[in-house]
């Protein structure tokens, strides 16, 4: 059975936020009022914001239009970017980036929130503005959701609460594996922004070949075939470019081949990004085949392999200290983006290549774990998306 669609303003306020003058010290001295942002919402690891990093003074609080929200209000972001949820685990109040929502008594809290999960990508698509997307309260407002019984929507948000700890669990257990290598590296060779052990450094320009910075352009109707051609998305899975079942494929041609084909060792970098912790973020590919290519959104360095290992050098890249020099040659303007020319001039240190190997070796002891907590990331992520669909269409 469909369950009801329901207006938000019937059964939720729509209330909106704002920021206190920042030129006015005595609105922001202050420990009296928690205040947030829509970057406080963007990587949650549950649902709910326990606290606020920012707080403004009550005098602050009192000089603009923002609004308390009890705690339990779902927050919703309303601009850069629409659509991202958390749970108030407090009373607190935010900027003018959301349009969060007080349930009324029909409304279980928790339905909410996986209500509004689910329905972001809708909510987006009624945005509007030039430089950025927006959504007006009044859209908020009139947005609808399926508004089940309040007893149907406990059970409801019960199953969905159990499949997304699980997602959840699995998040907590790739973090720890992160942060195991992260600490083997910096045992090993010290963070590369200080250079402890005083290893010789270069810049990338100089340990990297290749003429392409940018790879193959096809339209959408246009894919569809056997060789994988890596995009964005599979820059985020691991430490190595494992090609995911849903990839772009196509049947290439020779030239296509000879210009945009991967060999090991190759690194691709996000050429460019809404945000900017996206901009220039790497990985690598390692299969011996040469059968894949990568696309426009990226670009190709190929390491030279007498002077550096691609697996450490990959790994390298993606320390904090590399990412902010990184950073700093990304170029803002509507869209965050970075070229070949500003990659090569990125510093980093090259220990002895036997080091380097040595760190792959670790490396590779642990990539299988790796690769068997992605896949199953990817299948509990499969899984919750198959059962909110369910939810919300009444078929649960």
């Amino acid at each position: 059975m469909s369950w009801p669609l329901v207006k938000l303003s019937d059964c939720c306020e729509v209330v909106g936020g704002a920021t206190p003058k920042r030129e006015v010290p005595e609105y922001w001295d202050s420990p009296d009022v928690p205040w947030i942002t829509p970057k406080d919402v963007s990587d949650l690891a549950c649902p709910t914001l326990e606290d606020a990093p920012e707080y403004i003074s009550e005098a602050g609080f009192k000089s603009c239009s923002t609004s308390m929200l009890p705690k339990g209000s779902v927050l919703v972001t309303s601009r850069a970017p629409i659509g991202n949820i958390a749970i108030a685990g407090r009373d607190l109040c935010t900027n003018q980036g959301f349009k969060s929502l007080i349930p009324g008594e029909s409304v279980d809290g928790l339905y909410l929130y996986y209500c509004m999960k689910h329905s972001s990508q809708r909510l987006q698509a009624l945005g509007n503005g030039a430089t950025f997307k927006e959504v007006s309260k009044k859209i908020v407002e009139e947005f609808e959701i399926p508004l089940p019984p309040l007893s149907e929507q406990k059970r409801i948000a019960s199953i969905l609460d159990k499949a997304d700890a699980i997602r959840r669990k699995r998040q907590q257990a790739i973090q720890l594996a992160d942060d195991f290598l992260r600490a083997v590296f910096l045992d090993m060779f010290g963070d590369p922004g200080a250079n402890p052990k005083g290893f010789n450094e270069a810049v990338l320009g100089e340990l990297t070949t290749g003429k392409t910075n940018n790879g193959l352009f096809r339209k959408n109707d246009e894919y569809g075939g056997s060789v994988p051609v890596a995009w964005v998305g599979e820059l985020f899975r691991g430490n190595k470019i494992s090609f995911s079942e849903g990839a772009n494929r196509i049947d290439p041609t020779v030239k296509e081949i000879d210009a945009y084909g991967l060999k090991y060792g190759d690194l691709l970098f996000c050429r460019s990004s809404l945000k900017l912790e996206g901009i220039g973020f790497n990985n690598v590919y390692l299969d011996d085949d040469d059968n894949a290519l990568f696309e426009c959104h990226l670009i190709r360095m190929s390491p030279c392999l007498e002077k550096v290992n691609p697996v450490f050098l990959n790994y390298q890249l993606r320390m904090p200290s590399i990412r902010a020099r990184i950073f700093q040659q990304a170029k803002t303007s509507t869209m965050t983006t970075i070229d070949q020319a500003g990659l090569s001039r990125i510093k980093v240190f090259v220990p002895p290549l036997d080091l380097q190997e040595e760190f792959e070796r670790r490396l590779v002891k642990v990539e299988s774990f790796y690769s068997h907590l992605y896949k199953n990331k990817s299948l509990d992520e499969l899984a919750f998306s198959s059962i909110s669909q369910k939810a919300f269409s009444g078929q649960l």
